[in-house]
């Protein structure tokens, strides 16, 4: 799996100091809604089992096991007034 990172992301994760990502399943339940989109979050998690580990741009990234592996991720960051998060594109 390709992983990479646009210019945005890659000077949040600076700025965070952060040397690897979490990508990961969002587990809820609802009678009303599809699957939601993975999380993208700085820093490895508190828990690595469940987590395959790739190595990109110099970071680690654990993606979780749960997900379907893709050929290409590019994650990217968004940003409001007053919070900035992490994203994958395209991700449906």
């Amino acid at each position: 799996m390709k992983i990479d990172l646009t210019p945005d992301a890659k000077s949040f994760l600076a700025e965070q100091q952060a040397p690897a990502i979490t990508i990961s399943s969002l587990v809820f339940s609802s009678c009303c809604s599809g699957p939601l989109p993975p999380e993208v979050k700085p820093g490895a998690p508190a828990d690595t089992e469940g987590f395959v580990a790739f190595a990109s741009e110099g970071l680690t990234v654990y993606f979780d096991s749960l997900l379907d592996p893709r050929p290409e991720i590019v994650i990217d960051l968004k940003e409001f007034p007053m919070y900035r998060e992490l994203f994958i594109q395209g991700w449906e």
